[in-house]
């Protein structure tokens, strides 16, 4: 594994992350940290690390650089951002809806820089949510009947 950093991020999914720092330590998975790919060939790739440049032999490249939320889309929507460090959206938990009417955020983006936050297994809800809210929306708008 090449990593950026110095140890592995705490953003990384709680029930993954201790498995991987555990096979670091016993050798199973060998990690360079504060490092960074430059170069890929067919059979090997260039790793800068902060003992220098080295080559490993590599079959295959995996590029898994996270998951960043789109915030210039949320703020072109006009969705509130919260002013605190994780730059989470501001929406109704009960029905899911921003400050924008009609504008919905589901998954992973709720939890703005918390990306560990939200993910397919508890934010399944979110479409159900979502859904009954213009469910609820569309009767409302609807003649009611004498």
């Amino acid at each position: 594994m090449i990593i950026r950093e110095d140890q592995i991020s705490d953003r990384v999914k709680y029930w993954v992350k201790p498995d991987i720092e555990n096979r670091i330590k016993n050798g199973e998975i060998k990690a360079y940290f504060q490092s960074h790919v430059v170069a890929i060939r067919e059979e090997d790739i260039d790793v800068q690390t902060p003992q220098g440049l080295i080559t490993l032999p590599n079959d295959f490249v995996l590029a898994m650089t996270g998951y960043l939320p789109n915030f210039g889309l949320l703020e072109n929507l006009g969705v509130q951002i919260q002013d605190d460090e994780m730059r989470t959206p501001v929406y109704n938990e009960a029905t899911m809806e921003t400050n924008q009417p009609n504008v919905y955020l589901a998954g992973v983006v709720c939890g703005g820089l918390q990306t560990n936050k939200w993910f397919i297994e508890n934010s399944r809800v979110h479409a159900v949510t979502i859904i009954q809210d213009l469910k609820r929306k569309k009767l409302a708008l609807q003649p009611q009947s004498v």
